[in-house]
């Protein structure tokens, strides 16, 4: 009896079945469909997540700068308008430069008036520079759509004596 039973549930072929292999496929497609959408995801989530960070070190490496062997930073106002801001800065030996943060093509920079500049922040659609007494606002609009603020705080205009007044006023004249 048993082994008629054997007989007859045994399949009388040894390989797969049709069905068999495109369940397979499918399931192997289910799969892999799947990991592609996780990974999206993932990249996606990454790429945003270095934007922020990009705004953020443009921050720090500007404002490391700023305090880098300073005696004063401060407001440059015949430098400045809505396209750029110029500030001076006073090294601890007395050395007076200036600096211009301005939008270049798809960058922000920070140059001098000799030459050289050094990228803050790059990917950038639009930037306006908004200055008061002792500070600075950058509006910033980057190419994928996203708008951020910056702002940096200066050091207060130290007065002028009578001969910067007169260095300033051969330089002007």
């Amino acid at each position: 009896m048993m082994q008629l039973k054997n007989k007859c549930t045994r399949l009388k072929s040894n390989g797969f079945l049709l069905a068999d292999a495109v369940f397979a496929v499918f399931v192997t497609l289910l799969a892999v469909v799947t990991l592609q959408n996780m990974l999206k995801s993932m990249a996606t989530a990454d790429k945003a997540h270095h934007r922020t960070d990009d705004i953020v070190f443009a921050y720090v490496q500007f404002d490391h700068f700023l305090k880098e062997d300073a005696k004063t930073v401060y407001l440059f106002p015949a430098g400045t308008n809505s396209r750029q801001a110029a500030i001076k800065k006073v090294n601890q030996s007395g050395k007076t430069q200036v600096y211009i943060l301005a939008s270049y093509k798809d960058m922000i920079r920070m140059r001098t008036p000799e030459g050289g500049h050094m990228p803050l922040l790059l990917n950038v659609k639009k930037a306006s520079f908004i200055s008061k007494d002792q500070q600075i606002k950058i509006n910033v609009v980057e190419k994928d759509g996203r708008s951020s603020e910056i702002y940096f705080k200066l050091d207060a205009k130290p007065k002028t004596t009578k001969n910067e007044k007169r260095k300033n006023d051969e330089i002007k004249g």
